[in-house]
């Protein structure tokens, strides 16, 4: 079974930020002479940020788990909370005959 995962862009920049954090705090813990409060300290810490992205995350759902749509599901609604989504070809946006442009030209 495929499943699709919603990720929202800050939920990324929360984990890439959690990755960076949590390499300065290894790096100091091991190149520091700290006492063992202080390391727990700085793991707590640690801790902390991860737990509180993932109570975040849960509540504003950040990630969802969304079923693919099948071919019998030709529903052309989003579903609950989606954005519409509107596509065009390229050729829409061309008048027929001389190719005069919609669009100002790009300078």
């Amino acid at each position: 079974m495929h499943v699709h995962l919603r990720i929202h862009h800050w939920v990324l920049w929360w984990f890439y930020v959690g990755v960076v954090l949590g390499l300065v705090m290894v790096v100091n813990i091991l190149m520091r002479d700290l006492t063992r409060t202080q390391e727990r300290g700085i793991l707590i810490l640690g801790l902390l940020f991860w737990v509180l992205g993932g109570f975040v995350c849960h509540a504003f759902e950040g990630v969802r788990v969304v079923p693919p749509r099948g071919p019998d599901q030709q529903s052309t609604k989003e579903p609950i909370g989606e954005p519409e989504k509107e596509w065009h070809p390229a050729s829409d946006f061309v008048f027929p005959g001389r190719h005069k442009h919609l669009l100002p030209p790009d300078k």
